[in-house]
This record gives structure tokens, C-alpha cells and sequence, in this order.
């Protein structure tokens, strides 16, 4: 694999492309994968199983390792990304997170965060020296921030996670670049290190609509199928140019597809109408629901003997949580530990009910405005 990407935009290079997506937007983990089976089904349980939306409501990618055993998912909440930027992901050869040229890199066999210091962001990939795979990915948006600051946070963040308080930090500067999509795969460079992607990975790591991406795949087939038929059809009909039989056919076959063309015209109108309803609706729905960052806040505070039973939002900074443990102690315990979290405005805990030795409880958290300013966990 390799690491290109052009520094964390969303709109893809006129004519095609590659279409990198800031790191700051996805939510990633590793996961295995059992021999034998379709890796995308397994991506798509897995993904219910994490986070609180369906795969439909997000836009997703993975990674596998090289033996194919474990694979790094990631996934962007699909309204973080406006609807005005889409048109640009149709002609693109792929759109990825800009974290992508790290995935190729030779893993280090010692624990290990790696920083990646962009213009607006800084990135942390941390190893746990067991895997292909790092164990994590982390961004953070410099906000106006001392880029010092943000790496050192990032960092401490990072060690926590692998549960290595002196995991060596190699720090790397740099926007990620992409090259063009070649027979051998597509060329990315980031940090001074590059690495390839083959179409099959590249095809696995691109997040856009796996309905949509099957769809462009078999029109791009379908185009270079019809380009042949046209070369074909052209030589002969440059070999028949002098017979005016031929030409009185092709003048036909002229007409009538300016014909379609001008039948389409008002359809094309509606289309574009329908197009710009869609962006005004996006951009008065807005886009503050952050559900990942107030999930890493709530499982920060969790006991560890208490499991979350299922998630849901209601609103932009409230969320309710449905929880179960085998220690009565654990709920007011927990409650406790929220209302002393920076970022929390107001917990409240109801429904109490215990049945076969184990407490399940709802516990409904209101979150302070802006509380994932200083950004949250991907």
C-alpha cells in the first residue's frame, strides 16, 4: 500500500482523481476476521455492533492485514460531509481517509505512536507491535491551537490506549499526496514514505456507498466496453465515409439521438432542481451530531463490570444509554463518575429494575455546547 493524499480535502480533482478525507471525521478500530468468510459482511456486523448507527447511515471503509486475519475499520457519521461536495466523488478513482498511506507502511514490533503533523490537524497511528494493523487511529483539528499542545495531548492519548506510558513517538510532517491510479494500484506519499495500494485493497478502503461504488465500478466497465465498440465502429464507417448510403444512415442516426437529447433536456432541469433542494435541506439540517465523541466520553466513565446494552441520540449533545451489570453498586457509581466528567452538563438515572441476579437501567446524559470542541475520539 502506499500513503498520498491531498491535504485533507473533500472535493475530488477535476476529471477523476483521488478524494482524501480529513482523519479528524472517522471513528476506527481493528478487528479480526474469520478465515473463510466475505470480510465486507463481517465489516458491516461489526459496525452495528460498535457504534450506534447502521452501516447505511455511514460512509465506511477497512483494511485488511496481509494474512488476512484482522482488518483496521473505519467509519464517518454521513452527514459530517456535505452534500455539496458528493458530485465530486463520482468521477474520483477513490475516495479515502487521508490516514491511508500509513496502512502500507512496515509495522514497528515494539510499541509505537507514530505522529502525523498536517497544516490543520495532527494524526497519531499507534502499534501495538503484535499485529500488521495499528491498534488505533487518532486525529485531532489544531483549532487555533499550539501544535505542540495538540501533539502532546494526542500522544498521552495514544500511550493510554496501547497501555504503554513510554511507547516510542516517531514524529513525521507533511500533507499526504496521491498519485495517479495505475494497472499496479494507486501511489500515495505521506511523511516522506510512500506506499502502493492494489485495486483490491483500494476498492475495500474506499468509503463512498457500497450500492453506489458497485454501481460506478460497473459503469466504468460498461463505458470501456462501449469506448471499443465505438473505435470498431468508427473504422468502419471511415471505410464506408464515400458511400452516401452511409452517410444518409449516420445523418439518421445523428438526428435521432439529438432528438433524445433534447427530450432529456427537461428532465435534466427537474433533476438539477431536485439537486439543489437536497443541498438547502442538508445545510438547514446542519451538522453538530457528534455520537462517537459522546460515546468515548460515557465509556471512559463506565465501571468495568457494566456493559452498555444499547445507544441512542436524541439531539445534538443529549444521549441515552441502556446499561446492565451484575453489581448493584454500579449504577450510582457511574452516575457519579458522569456528573464529575468535564463536558457533561446533566446525567440523569431511572428505571432501575434488577432480574436474575443482574441491574439494568437507563441513564440519560446531557452534554455542555461544545463539548467535543477540542475534538473527540476517532
Amino acid at each position: 500500500m502506499s500513503a498520498p493524499a491531498q491535504p485533507a480535502n473533500t472535493v475530488a480533482p477535476s476529471g477523476g482523481g483521488v478524494v482524501l478525507l480529513p482523519a479528524t471525521k472517522f471513528f476506527v478500530r481493528r478487528i479480526p476476521l474469520v478465515a473463510g468468510q466475505n470480510p465486507d459482511e463481517q465489516v458491516g456486523l461489526a459496525l452495528e455492533a460498535i457504534g450506534p448507527f447502521a452501516p447505511g447511515q455511514l460512509y465506511y471503509g477497512h483494511c485488511p492485514s496481509a494474512d488476512g486475519n484482522e482488518t483496521l475499520v473505519f467509519a464517518a457519521y454521513r452527514k459530517n460531509f456535505p452534500t455539496t461536495d458528493h458530485p465530486g466523488w463520482v468521477t474520483a478513482e477513490a475516495v479515502l481517509p487521508d490516514f491511508a498511506g500509513w496502512l502500507g507502511q512496515t509495522a514497528p514490533t515494539a510499541p509505537t505512536v507514530w505522529l502525523h503533523e498536517q497544516t490543520a490537524s495532527v494524526t497519531a497511528l499507534f502499534w501495538d507491535g503484535r499485529s500488521q494493523l495499528p491498534a488505533g487511529v487518532l486525529a485531532r483539528e489544531l483549532a487555533g491551537r499550539p501544535v505542540e499542545a495538540v501533539r502532546a495531548e494526542i500522544l498521552q492519548e495514544a500511550r493510554n490506549r496501547l497501555g504503554v506510558a513510554d511507547a516510542v513517538a516517531k514524529e513525521f510532517r507533511g500533507e499526504a499526496t496521491a498519485g495517479a491510479l495505475n494497472k499496479e494500484g494507486l501511489v500515495l506519499t505521506v511523511g516522506g514514505r510512500t506506499v502502493t495500494l492494489a485495486p483490491g485493497v483500494l476498492r475495500a478502503m474506499d468509503v463512498r456507498d457500497k450500492v453506489e461504488l458497485a454501481g460506478q465500478i460497473s459503469r466504468r466497465q460498461r463505458d470501456g466496453r462501449l469506448w471499443l465498440v465505438f473505435i470498431a465502429t468508427a473504422a468502419a464507417f471511415a471505410a464506408c465515409v464515400a458511400v452516401e448510403l452511409g452517410l444518409l444512415v449516420s445523418n439518421g442516426l445523428l438526428a435521432r439521438q439529438r432528438g433524445r437529447l433534447e427530450a432529456a433536456a427537461e428532465g435534466v432541469r427537474q433533476i438539477e432542481q431536485a439537486n439543489q433542494l437536497v443541498v438547502r435541506l442538508e445545510q438547514l439540517a446542519g451538522q453538530s451530531l457528534r455520537p462517537f465523541e459522546m460515546l468515548a466520553l460515557l465509556n471512559a466513565a463506565r465501571p468495568a463490570s457494566l456493559e452498555f446494552v444499547r445507544a441512542s441520540t436524541a439531539g445534538p449533545r443529549q444521549m441515552e444509554i441502556e446499561a446492565q451489570t451484575a453489581s448493584a453498586a454500579d449504577p450510582q457509581a457511574y452516575e457519579q463518575a458522569l456528573g464529575a466528567t468535564e463536558g457533561i452538563e446533566k446525567v440523569e438515572l431511572r428505571d432501575l429494575r434488577t432480574s436474575g441476579g443482574r441491574t439494568v437501567f437507563l441513564v440519560s446524559v446531557t452534554f455542555k455546547p461544545g463539548f467535543a470542541g477540542k475534538g473527540g475520539a476517532k
